[in-house]
C-alpha cells in the first residue's frame, strides 16, 4: 500500500508539472522552461477525468495499511486532488476569472528572468520562447471565458495593465544584462507580439467581457465546505451555518480584544494617535529591510524557534502584475530550486496611475508597526522560514505537495505568537496594531466565507468591514474585492486559530515543561501547513491527544 501511495504521488507531480510548466519553473524544475501550455476545454476535461481516477485510486487505499510518511502523503494528495477538482467542477477559474491567466502569461516569464538559474542570455532565450506563446494562451482565454462575476473582470483589467507595464518596462530593463545582439532582437520581437496580444486582450476585457460580466460570485455553501476541507486537510468541517456563526463570533472577539487594549478612548482614537507615520514612497525598500533586521535581532536574543545560519531573503518591489491589494508578500524560492535559492519579500509601491485615495490607503499600510509585523508574517519566523524547512526535507514529492500550501496560516499565527513572546513589549503600539491586524484578518476571512456561501452581498461585506473591523471606506472596498477574488482566504484565519489552540493545548498539558521553541520547531517539522496534518503530527510528537489531554506528554 505504501508503494501505491508513492506511485500515485509521483504520477500526480509528473502530470501536474507537465500540464503547468510555469508552475514547474517556480518549483525549481527547469526542463520545460521554454514551454507554456494553452488551456482549452479539451485539456480541462482531460484533467478532470484524470483527477477523478486518481481520487478513486487514493480512496481505495486503506489508511490503516500505511506507514507514517505515506499516511501524510496520502492526506496531502487527497487534499490537493480535491482542491483541483473543486476548481474544475465548481469554481472554474479559467471560465470565470480572466486573471487566472496572468500567472501563465506574466508569472512564467518573470520567474525565468528573476532568478539566476543560468546565464542572462540563456534566460532571455527561454523567456523569448514563452513570450511567443502568449498570443495563443490569450486567444484560448477568450474562448474559455463565460459570464464571469463583474468584480473579477474589473480586477483582471487592473492586473493586465500591470502585465503591459511589465512587458514594456521590466523586461527590456532586465534584458540589458545580455549583450548578444541576436538574442536581444529575438526578445524584442517576441515582447512586441506579447504586448500587442495583451493590449488587444485588455480591449476585449473592457469592451466585450465587462458588459457581459454578470456571473454569480458565490460558489455555494457546500463548495465552501469542500474548499475548507482541502485547504485545512481536515475532514471534520462543520456545516456552513456553524462556520458563518464562528467567523462572525471571531470578528466580535477580536474587536473586543482590540477595544480592551485601546482603553477608554476606543480603538479608533488609539490607533489614530499612534506615532506610526509611513515613510516616503521612495524609501519603502530600505525601510522594510530595517524591519526584517530588527525581527531577526529579536529572534537571535530569544529562544522562540530554530533559525537558519543565513537568511537568503531580500526585499524588492513587487512586479506590476501582482495582486495590488497585498502590500507585502513572500516570493519564495521553489521547493526544488537548487540553482537560485534566494527568496524575496515583494512590497507593493504606488503606481503613477493611482488616485490619491488609493495611494494613501497603500502607504498607510507601511506604518512602522505594520511593517514589523509583516516582516514577522512573511519573513522569519513566518512563511519564509516555513519554506526553508520544507525545502530541507529529503523527499522531492513531499516537498512538491507541501508547496501547494503557502503557509498563510502559519504566518498569521506567528504574528500573535511573537507578541505573546514579548516582541515589541516596550511599545504598546505593537500589541495594539497586532490586534488591529488580527481583526482585519478575521473580517476578511468572514467576508470571503459569507460572499462565496451566498450569505452576504459585496455591499453587506463592505459595510461589515467598515463597521465591525474599523476600516475606512477605501480599505473596506479593497478588502471586499480581495475576499471576492480569492475564496481561499476563508481558511487562513481558521488555520491560524487552530495553531494557536494547539499551542495552548500543549502548554496546558506540559505545564512547566512547555517550551515555545520546541513547539514551533515541531510545527515546522510537520510542514506548518495544512493545519490538519500539523495537528495530528504535533499532538503525536508532543503527547497531546485530540481532546487536549495527555497521552504521555514529552517536554
Amino acid at each position: 500500500m505504501d508503494t501505491r501511495v508513492r506511485a500515485a504521488g509521483e504520477a500526480f507531480v509528473a502530470r501536474w508539472l507537465e500540464h503547468a510548466p510555469h508552475d514547474a519553473t517556480r518549483l525549481g524544475e527547469h526542463e520545460d522552461d521554454a514551454r507554456l501550455v494553452t488551456v482549452t476545454e479539451t485539456t480541462l476535461a482531460d484533467d478532470l477525468a484524470w483527477l477523478r481516477r486518481l481520487r478513486a485510486e487514493l480512496d481505495s487505499i486503506p489508511a490503516s495499511s500505511l506507514g507514517p510518511e505515506r499516511t501524510v502523503e496520502r492526506v496531502l494528495l487527497q487534499a490537493r486532488v480535491e482542491r483541483m477538482l473543486l476548481d474544475l467542477e465548481i469554481i472554474r477559474p479559467y471560465e470565470r476569472d480572466p486573471g487566472a491567466y496572468v500567472p501563465i502569461v506574466a508569472g512564467s516569464v518573470a520567474s525565468l528572468l528573476d532568478r539566476p538559474i543560468t546565464s542572462p542570455c540563456q534566460r532571455l532565450r527561454l523567456a523569448t520562447h514563452r513570450l511567443w506563446l502568449v498570443p495563443e494562451v490569450l486567444r484560448a482565454a477568450r474562448i474559455n471565458l463565460r459570464r464571469p462575476p463583474r468584480v473579477l473582470t474589473e480586477m483582471a483589467i487592473e492586473r493586465y495593465a500591470g502585465v503591459l507595464r511589465f512587458y514594456r518596462e521590466t523586461v527590456p530593463a532586465i534584458a540589458a544584462g545580455c549583450r548578444d545582439a541576436l538574442t536581444q532582437a529575438d526578445l524584442a520581437q517576441a515582447d512586441t507580439a506579447a504586448v500587442r496580444a495583451v493590449d488587444s486582450f485588455l480591449t476585449y476585457l473592457r469592451e466585450d467581457l465587462l458588459p457581459a460580466s454578470r456571473g454569480e460570485l458565490a460558489i455555494g455553501p457546500e463548495a465552501c465546505r469542500r474548499l475548507l476541507r482541502a485547504e485545512l486537510a481536515d475532514s471534520a468541517v462543520d456545516p456552513i451555518d456553524t462556520l458563518l456563526a464562528r467567523s462572525r463570533r471571531l470578528v466580535e472577539e477580536r474587536r473586543a480584544a482590540l477595544e480592551g487594549l485601546a482603553g477608554p478612548g476606543g480603538a479608533r482614537g488609539a490607533l489614530a494617535a499612534l506615532d506610526a507615520a509611513p515613510p516616503d514612497a521612495s524609501t519603502l525598500t530600505p525601510y522594510m529591510e530595517r524591519s526584517l533586521a530588527g525581527v531577526r535581532m529579536f529572534l537571535d536574543q530569544h529562544e522562540i524557534v530554530t533559525l537558519p545560519v543565513r537568511t537568503d531573503l531580500e526585499v524588492r518591489r513587487a512586479p506590476p502584475f501582482r495582486d495590488p491589494l497585498v502590500f507585502a508578500d513572500l516570493d519564495a524560492a521553489g521547493m526544488w530550486e537548487e540553482r537560485a535559492p534566494v527568496s524575496w519579500l515583494a512590497i507593493a509601491e504606488p503606481e503613477s496611475s493611482w488616485d490619491e485615495a488609493h495611494r494613501d490607503a497603500l502607504l498607510a499600510r507601511f506604518g512602522r508597526f505594520d511593517v514589523a509585523l509583516a516582516a514577522v508574517r512573511e519573513g522569519v519566523p513566518g512563511r519564509f522560514l516555513r519554506g526553508l524547512v520544507v525545502r530541507g526535507r529529503p523527499d522531492r514529492v513531499m516537498r512538491a505537495l507541501f508547496s501547494g500550501w503557502g503557509g498563510e496560516d502559519w504566518g498569521a499565527y506567528c504574528e500573535q505568537m511573537m507578541i505573546d513572546e514579548g516582541f515589541g513589549a516596550a511599545d504598546p503600539g505593537y500589541a495594539l496594531v497586532a490586534a488591529d491586524r488580527a481583526l482585519r484578518d478575521a473580517g476578511r476571512s468572514y467576508a470571503a466565507l459569507a460572499l462565496h456561501a451566498g450569505a452576504m452581498s459585496p455591499e453587506e461585506a463592505q459595510a461589515m468591514l467598515a463597521d465591525r473591523c474599523l476600516l475606512d471606506s477605501v480599505d473596506a472596498a479593497l478588502e471586499t474585492r480581495r475576499a471576492a477574488a480569492d475564496p481561499e482566504i476563508m481558511g487562513y484565519t481558521s488555520g491560524a486559530r487552530m495553531l494557536l489552540e494547539l499551542r495552548d493545548q500543549a502548554r496546558q498539558v506540559l505545564g512547566a515543561r512547555f517550551q515555545i521553541k520546541v513547539f514551533n520547531d515541531a510545527v515546522l517539522r510537520h510542514g506548518a501547513s495544512p493545519v490538519g496534518i500539523v495537528q495530528a503530527g504535533v499532538r503525536r510528537e508532543l503527547g497531546v491527544d485530540d481532546h487536549g489531554g495527555s497521552a504521555g506528554a514529552k517536554p
